[in-house]
């Protein structure tokens, strides 16, 4: 049975076609480095890679979360360090100034008031615009100086606040969130819960120091003692609630971290150009595709028309 010439060539060219088109696409994988650049190479493994994707952006997005709650929890910190300091110093003035033997109550009392302005600015600390004592009043100053009791030494508060005692969180994981802020009333201000205001309890020592120059008031220095104390321990509180949330955003921070790398790797794996195979390809195809021409040469005789032609 005789073969149609037409039949012959079509089988030719068909099979030349398929072998330009496997070294195209071992060409396009050598020059992108990509083994799959579109879903038609290998459906199955790009949607493993658009899984792995999608994981990879969700840990993106919890590490954003994650940098943001430490950077905000460490501004804290250093706030609450700032405060340490200025509580110990005040406490060493009450100390000075208890003495008997002390003469210079009137400028302890003039250094109480500086130290008063430095605890009223680190009370309105900002992290990346935000106010970090003020519960979710972010935007809004929390804490406010009346100069008029200053000025005319009332009896009443000198620092009012104007925040809340809310929190703000962050999500850090799939299933945790964290919070990140300490409002001012649980730190600096708790004497409507129980505890004390700081600012309230170096302004009634500066005035027990200013109003009585030459005889302290035992009492009230006492009294001032007691809240100092107590402020402290106010402080220590929110250290360690600071502190047990920062440990926890580090821990997932080096969680995600390790994660990503072997999910990357996974992704490079199902979907990167293996360069040495890939290349042992394309040398195979065209060594085959010279072979198809050779062998098409001598398939497809030359016609009469052809021989014409000359």
């Amino acid at each position: 049975m005789r073969v149609p010439d037409t039949l012959r060539i079509r089988t030719v060219i068909n099979n030349l076609d398929a072998s330009r088109t496997r070294m195209n696409k071992l060409q396009e994988q050598l020059a992108s480095g990509k083994r799959v650049n579109r879903p038609s190479d290998d459906p199955m493994a790009t949607t493993k890679s658009m899984r792995l994707r999608t994981i990879l952006e969700s840990n993106m997005q919890f590490d954003k979360n994650i940098e943001d709650a430490i950077g905000f929890l460490t501004t804290t910190e250093e706030a609450f360090n700032d405060v340490n300091e200025i509580i110990l110093t005040v406490k060493d003035l009450a100390l000075k100034g208890a003495n008997d033997a002390t003469s210079d109550r009137e400028d302890i009392a003039k250094q109480l008031d500086l130290i008063l302005d430095n605890l009223l600015e680190i009370a309105n600390t900002k992290y990346r615009g935000r106010y970090i004592f003020g519960g979710t009043e972010t935007l809004n100053m929390p804490f406010t100086l009346d100069e008029n009791v200053r000025k005319f030494n009332l009896n009443a508060d000198i620092v009012v606040y104007r925040g809340n005692s809310d929190y703000y969180k962050r999500q850090i994981n799939e299933h945790t969130k964290i919070e990140l802020n300490e409002p001012g009333s649980m730190v600096f201000d708790r004497s409507a819960t129980g505890g004390v205001s700081v600012f309230q309890t170096i302004y009634n020592l500066r005035n027990n120091f200013r109003n009585n120059p030459y005889k302290i008031d035992r009492a009230l220095v006492d009294q001032s003692f007691n809240e100092i104390e107590q402020s402290m321990d106010q402080l220590l509180d929110g250290f360690l609630r600071v502190g047990i949330r920062k440990q926890m955003a580090f821990f997932n921070q080096d969680r995600f971290e390790t994660q990503n790398i072997a999910l990357k790797e996974r992704l490079s794996y199902n979907e990167d150009t293996d360069f040495g195979h890939a290349f042992i390809q394309f040398k195979a195809e065209e060594n085959a595709l010279n072979a198809a021409l050779s062998a098409g040469a001598r398939v497809i005789e030359p016609s009469l028309i052809d021989f014409l032609k000359f």
